[in-house]
């Protein structure tokens, strides 16, 4: 079953925030893939309130590594894939194969204007699952 995720973009002292459905921000909100699970379909959703006509950069939606910090500008993950991007949503596929790990992910975002407008949560990734890798 996919996951559904939505964030909220908002304006907050001139910056752009970022706020997860339970109101806390993004950066705090973590995904969990339970260990030994099946791949896992996540959906992640945009929800702008700034009016800056924000929308998924579908040449590069996410990045994802498995180092604490901020992901570099790669996909050096192999645990997920990217399936699909409009300019409101991103789908992806988390294998969870092998061992428990966390990955750190970042979705770019981007404005009318062309101004990136990052938003970078958690995935807590059980590992042990079926996937195929």
């Amino acid at each position: 079953m996919a996951k559904d995720i939505e964030f909220t973009a908002r304006i907050e002292n001139g910056a752009i925030v970022w706020d997860c459905p339970n109101g806390k921000p993004a950066k705090d909100h973590m995904t969990h893939v339970a260990k030994g699970s099946p791949p896992e379909e996540i959906n992640f959703k945009l929800k702008d309130k700034t009016n800056l006509d924000l929308r998924f950069d579908c040449s590069f939606p996410v990045q994802v590594w498995e180092q604490n910090g901020c992901p570099p500008a790669k996909l050096d993950s192999d645990q997920i894939q990217v399936i699909s991007c409009n300019r409101d949503g991103v789908s992806i596929v988390d294998l969870n194969t092998g061992p428990p790990r966390k990955l750190h992910y970042q979705l770019n975002v981007i404005g009318k204007d062309g101004a990136e407008h990052p938003c970078d949560p958690i995935i807590d990734n059980g590992g042990g699952g079926p996937g195929v890798q």
